[in-house]
């Protein structure tokens, strides 16, 4: 770490120490809501003075990225997932927009026959088949949304079982297909974890998550992606375009 900072002509210590720590946030070397490393131990690490690391400190403070507890230490934030609903994108892409490692842990992959609430969202039968896709969002590590995609079958070629899992957008897949995905509808609401949500996501059970139910549609109007997804409401900021 000493050589990496070394080789930075130019650039203060302290922005450089900065730039290393964040690093170690973004990617989630140094967890949400654990204690960083004492600011003795820094100091040694990096070869530099004491006030040099805390100067690098306060900026990521001000950041917002850490925070201090008073003779606990200072502690890495809840990393906080903006979610702009001015523009379409996957929850993946707002991840990674949001300069976070994103990351996907697979939970179910079949093919269901439709539920009635599902096959009124996509304008099926109920009882069609259709690919339900439930995947874990990580990001920087941490899990943020459990996300749970159904697609009718009918839309998709033989492969698309084998497809999805090596795919981090379902929307970019759907596209691939040569389904061009046009906009989408979707609905909000507060509801309270239960104990499965709770134990994949990291919190308590009836603690509040943020809902969302969104159907994707192409050009013409056909629905291919209705999606259920219960996001970490200590993680989630929402912005929209507004006019009148």
């Amino acid at each position: 770490m000493v050589d990496l900072l070394a080789n930075a002509a130019g650039v203060p210590r302290y922005i450089q120490i900065r730039q290393a720590l964040r690093k170690k946030i973004q990617d989630g070397s140094y967890a949400a809501g654990t204690v960083i490393p004492p600011e003795k131990e820094l100091t040694a690490r990096f070869g530099v003075s004491r006030m040099t690391v805390r100067h690098a400190i306060d900026g990521l403070v001000n950041e917002g990225l850490l925070y201090r507890k008073q003779g606990s230490g200072t502690f890495v934030t809840r990393h906080r997932i903006p979610h702009d609903y001015s523009n379409m994108m996957s929850s993946y892409e707002m991840v990674s927009q949001a300069g976070l490692q994103a990351g996907t842990h697979l939970l179910s992959l079949e093919v269901v026959p439709a539920s009635e609430h599902v096959a009124g969202a996509l304008l099926l039968d109920k009882g069609e088949p259709v690919v339900r896709y439930a995947r874990l969002r990580l990001a920087a590590r941490q899990p943020v949304a459990i996300v749970c995609s159904f697609v009718p079958l009918e839309l998709c070629p033989e492969s698309v079982l084998e497809d999805i899992p090596a795919h981090d957008s379902l929307i970019q897949l759907l596209e691939s297909y040569g389904l061009r995905v046009k906009r989408g509808i979707q609905t909000i609401e507060v509801r309270l974890a239960d104990r499965t949500q709770a134990t994949l996501l990291g919190t308590q059970e009836k603690d509040p998550l943020v809902y969302v139910e969104r159907t994707t549609f192409t050009d013409d109007g056909t629905p291919v992606d209705f999606a259920q997804v219960h996001n970490r409401a200590d993680t989630y900021t929402c912005t929209m375009a507004l006019s009148r």
